[in-house]
């Protein structure tokens, strides 16, 4: 009851702090917002990127090929060509705990995917692209209204080490500030497009307040996406149980923790994959949760607001096109801007029981 009365206290805390969403308001889609705009002056005039480590970029998208080793600086802590790690979050601290994750969405594809999360009782992260936000409003207003997890997958699913610092900025804050808009919602977490990630895009995204999460191991990549090449029902059952299999056999030894897995709410195929995997894994001593949910966060998002809009309601020229428009969120004052002293408040009240309750 405690845990219910908090969510609902959270709930109507974010719809309270959304803004209105335009989705003229926000850079074309699928592609690297540019950095000259006035938006993008005003939330570069509060990050700092001077002591941000000078790597090289990696042109590429998806990566290409590494280079040898021995031209790779020991100090990059490249996950894509080094496998390092860092302080990236890779798996769940505890033992049969199960952080499920979808990349991509939202889609009109993802709608059946949280019926039949809805249907398990099951909460997901959702990883979620800037440029596909803008198109699904209302998918992703159902994924929040369902207590299900909201992360960042970025503007455009770029390689963030091919990206120039001011570039990772811009596909981080369009993402956030479209998130904001529609659900009130500043996110905390984080997964780089195809796990691409070192010290320079490790040191950009602390700036901005996230945390990144990878995934356990090559096994607890799904590969679903590669389905949507071609498959047949061989293939896909085929891919459900390998990934079933590795799934059961890890909950099964008492000295692993937790598990992190990868799949996509993207296509048709994708989606029928997870159907089929959460029915294949009810046996499993595995129990499927959010990523901040096994981590044992109980504020799964930052607080306060993105970086206020430019003054005098300036746009960025974009021309983002919404295939699923919602109802615009209420428009409420904010730092200045946006939010009413009063309704600020009440805000902060909401909050304050929130935690309590928690």
């Amino acid at each position: 009851m405690k845990a219910v009365f908090s969510t609902s206290l959270l709930l109507l805390a974010s719809t309270a702090m959304a803004q209105t969403f335009n989705a003229a308001d926000f850079p074309p889609v699928n592609a690297v917002p540019p950095v000259d705009t006035p938006q993008m002056k005003e939330w570069l005039k509060d990050i700092n990127l001077a002591d941000v480590p000078k790597l090289d970029l990696h042109p590429g998208n998806p990566p290409a090929a590494c280079p040898e080793p021995a031209k790779i600086p020991a100090d990059q802590c490249w996950w894509t060509c080094q496998q390092c790690l860092g302080t990236d979050i890779d798996r769940c601290p505890n033992a049969g705990d199960w952080g499920i994750t979808f990349d991509d969405g939202p889609t009109l594809n993802t709608v059946p995917l949280l019926a039949t999360l809805k249907a398990n009782n099951i909460k997901a992260t959702f990883f979620v692209m800037g440029s596909n936000v803008v198109r699904n409003a209302d998918v992703l207003k159902q994924e929040h209204a369902e207590d299900h997890h909201i992360a960042s997958h970025t503007w455009s699913h770029f390689p963030l080490t091919s990206l120039s610092n001011e570039q990772i900025v811009a596909e981080v804050k369009w993402t956030e500030k479209a998130v904001f808009d529609i659900t009130g919602l500043r996110m905390k977490y984080i997964r780089p497009p195809y796990g691409d990630i070192d010290n320079r895009v490790r040191a950009v995204i602390a700036k901005l307040g996230y945390r990144v999460v990878d995934w356990t191991d090559d096994a607890a990549d799904s590969k679903d996406f590669a389905l949507n090449a071609g498959y047949t029902e061989a293939t896909l059952n085929d891919g459900v149980k390998k990934m079933a299999t590795h799934l059961t056999t890890w909950g099964a030894n008492p000295a692993n923790k937790g598990v992190i897995t990868l799949e996509h709410d993207l296509y048709n195929v994708t989606v029928e994959f997870a159907k089929r995997l959460i029915a294949s894994t009810k046996e499993a001593k595995l129990k499927p949760m959010t990523v901040a949910q096994c981590l044992g966060d109980a504020s799964p998002y930052q607080t306060g607001t993105t970086a206020p809009k430019v003054p005098g309601g300036a746009k960025s020229g974009g021309n983002a096109s919404t295939t699923s428009p919602g109802t615009a969120m209420p428009s409420v004052k904010s730092q200045g801007s946006r939010m009413s002293q009063a309704t600020g408040v009440v805000i902060a009240s909401i909050l304050a029981f929130a935690a309590l309750a928690f």
